[in-house]
């Protein structure tokens, strides 16, 4: 009967580990994976009165996810700034970076959102530098480093989530 209960145990581990794996790759969607990994924390947690996912590691959880959103942001809109753009191809790639993930959503909900962030990046910084310098071979690398920062951005923050998986999971060890 020992065994059967231990199989039961790293049978439900092993879905806890794939629900958190999954959550973290909801950072690519721009449905923030960091804060949904918080929140099954959270469920654990407030399930198992909080042992062995403590107040102190929920915190930590919070720190990292707000810490994976600051992140984000100034590696996505200052990248494009430390590769040469001007202020306005800065604004460029930050605004359409948002105005992007909202058309894009538009017409491919969730997954266009992501990829409309990407274009619009790269096309507002192009729109933004070209308004300012006039060249459009510039305004082209400009809106390739938006490209880039953009992705830099995203793969640091699922880092961070996996950080957080790992944390979770090295505390739910059965």
């Amino acid at each position: 009967m020992e065994v059967l209960q231990d199989i039961g145990l790293w049978s439900w581990y092993v879905v806890w580990s794939l629900l958190l794996i999954t959550a973290s790759l909801f950072v690519y969607l721009g449905l923030g994976g960091t804060f949904i990994i918080t929140g099954l924390a959270l469920v654990h947690a407030l399930i198992t009165g909080f042992d062995p996912i403590s107040v102190k590691l929920l915190l930590w959880l919070v720190g990292l996810a707000l810490l994976g959103e600051g992140i984000e942001f100034v590696v996505g809109t200052f990248y494009v700034a430390k590769k040469g753009a001007s202020k306005l191809g800065v604004a460029g790639a930050f605004v359409g970076g948002l105005l992007g993930a909202v058309a894009g959503n538009g017409v491919i909900p969730v997954i266009g959102a992501v990829l409309g962030s990407f274009a619009g990046a790269f096309g507002g910084a192009v729109v933004g530098e070209y308004v300012n310098r006039e060249r459009l071979r510039a305004s082209l690398n400009v809106g390739g480093h938006a490209f880039l920062g953009r992705l830099l951005a995203i793969l640091i923050k699922h880092a961070i989530a996996l950080v957080m998986v790992f944390l979770i999971l090295r505390a739910t060890l059965p």
